[in-house]
């Protein structure tokens, strides 16, 4: 077996703008993905879920931290932005891929969760995201460099009865930021194609070609657009927009015959024209640095004859006597529990198991929400489904049962990996309370 599972607008935008911590909160490359293809009120696209669940693969193995909505309603489209413009804040990257359906109407682009209903253009601003509020985010997290990426140009999905005003294709976005690159799957106006494939012809050259070492970015996009001309018989032509500053690569930078390393170097300015402090570089590694949130909330556990740490990446604050912390992942105690503290039922939330050393990991043993007692395992959220990911970048989707009982997940072979970090996906519901809850985590070592 293959690891036993396949790891499985308007004033909102204001209000989050205004709620971004002042302080910087991450310090390294954060990734919104986004799929939507399951249509609830119009054609449905079998393409983008596959498309974003590629993406977010290839962007976590390179060392992103990545925020993924695939088939997201308008909640979860909401809620997916507040996240990524949180960890964005003080980012030195900040990207956004969005596959779905985008619509121009009046030269303005919005993107539609799966369960928009358009009968009028005045629906749009309480049905659809507008493209721009992306970009304003990004601006104001005050990352250094903001990428997009929209395959979102597919046929109009908007009944006849609001042929006026709408156009096919997307409007042309400007990058009117420093450091800001925008890249269409088309040219403005154009419509892009879904794919004969499981992906679109646009996602598959990116994702193919992103990895490449020494491509600069604006290099690697005049590949992915000759790429998508030629496969799709010239009738598809990515388009791009940017006012980039300095140079980036996704796939790193050779040094002197040394290996690529992932690097970002931004143009000299007055302040430090001529001083190394203009360069900062990202070392793409065989185990990717710890997770930024791991230096906040952590304890120090023991498992396996070997030192660890576990950290999340929010914690519900003591009630009644009792603590949530991340050590009771590994009290042995299924009388005890993390849970997330975040408002709703704690998806993007995050538990990290950091080794002090590469170790050989066989797989794991979870207990699934509070077990302390029926009663109680049933009034808390537990969780459904989860993004595993380990050191080396690689990810899986953790389904769980509904039980209290302990469950084994076991690697078809070993892995070496100096951390493995669990994401909240979905969850069961709890009948009381919205707050997610695990009892236990249990690393498997085959040493």
């Amino acid at each position: 077996m293959n690891f036993l599972f396949r790891i499985v607008t308007g004033c909102w935008l204001t209000a989050l703008l205004f709620s971004l911590p002042s302080t910087t909160h991450a310090a390294g490359k954060v990734a919104l993905v986004i799929g939507n293809g399951a249509y609830q009120r119009m054609p449905a696209l079998p393409n983008p879920s596959n498309d974003a669940e590629l993406m977010a693969s290839k962007l976590t193995g390179l060392g992103f931290d990545v925020v993924r909505i695939i088939d997201g309603d308008r909640r979860a489209f909401r809620d997916g932005l507040t996240r990524f413009g949180r960890r964005a804040q003080g980012a030195d990257v900040a990207l956004v891929f969005y596959a779905g359906h985008g619509v121009q109407v009046n030269g303005r682009n919005w993107l539609l969760p799966v369960d928009a209903e358009i009968l009028a253009s005045t629906d749009l601003p309480g049905q659809a995201v507008k493209a721009d509020d992306l970009l304003e985010i990004m601006d104001a997290s005050g990352a250094r460099l903001k990428l997009v990426f929209l395959d979102a140009c597919r046929n109009n999905p908007l009944p006849r009865s609001l042929s006026r005003g709408t156009t096919n294709g997307l409007a042309r976005l400007e990058a009117n930021a420093a450091g800001m690159m925008i890249a269409f799957a088309t040219a403005p106006g154009d419509v892009a194609l879904d794919g004969a494939g499981s992906n679109s012809p646009f996602t598959e050259a990116l994702a193919r070609l992103i990895g490449t070492p020494d491509l600069e970015v604006r290099h690697l996009m005049g590949r992915v657009r000759e790429s998508v001309y030629t496969s799709t018989g010239e009738r598809q032509l990515p388009w791009l927009n940017e006012a980039l500053i300095g140079e980036f690569y996704f796939g790193g930078k050779s040094e002197g015959g040394k290996p690529s390393v992932a690097v970002y170097t931004p143009a000299p300015t007055s302040g430090n024209a001529g001083s190394e402090k203009g360069t900062e570089s990202f070392t793409a590694a065989r185990h990717n640095p710890l997770p930024d949130y791991a230096a906040k909330r952590c304890s120090p556990a023991r498992s396996g004859g070997g030192a660890l740490q576990v950290c999340a990446s929010s914690v519900l604050d003591p009630q009644y006597g009792n603590r949530y912390g991340p050590g009771n992942l590994f009290d042995g105690k299924t009388s005890t529990a993390w849970v997330e503290g975040v408002s709703g039922e704690g998806a993007g939330e995050k538990v990290l198991v950091a080794f002090d050393r590469p170790r050989w990991l066989q797989g794991f043993e979870i207990v699934n929400g509070y077990a302390k007692n029926r009663d109680i395992f049933q009034k808390n959220a537990r969780v459904r489904t989860a993004n595993v990911t380990l050191s080396d970048g690689t990810t899986r989707i953790l389904r769980l049962s509904d039980t209290m009982g302990a469950e084994r997940y076991v690697f078809d072979t070993p892995v070496e990996a100096a951390w493995l970090e669990f994401e909240i996906g979905t969850v069961f519901p709890g009948s009381r309370y919205k707050d997610t809850a695990i009892s236990e985590v249990i690393p498997l070592f085959d040493e």
